[in-house]
């Protein structure tokens, strides 16, 4: 019952498409991520280095959430793969020491 109150609010029926959940869920884990660093000691090792293949499969399922959320123009859908994409975005980026 509190799961149907919760997907009828007005504010969640505003956030409709998929182009708002791609650029607001993208914001969201850019930020995330900038607090995330912030937060951790300057001399701690995380260098947050995962296979190739991890790499291929966060990338493959971002995008097809992403898909899935253009296809449905489904908000929350897109926002994921957004946040998927850009925080393993920042993760590669820091491995591989493009920062």
């Amino acid at each position: 019952m509190e799961v149907t109150n919760f997907l009828n609010n007005e504010w969640i029926e505003k956030l409709n498409g998929w182009v708002q959940g791609t650029i607001l869920g993208g914001l969201f884990a850019l930020v995330f991520w900038i607090y995330n660093e912030s937060s951790l000691p300057l001399d701690a090792n995380c260098t947050w280095l995962a296979s190739p293949g991890t790499d291929f499969l966060a990338f493959l399922g971002a995008g097809l959430c992403l898909w899935r959320g253009r296809v449905h123009n489904d908000f929350l859908v897109a926002a994921f793969g957004a946040c998927v994409i850009v925080i393993h975005v920042c993760q590669v980026a820091v491995a591989k020491s493009l920062f």
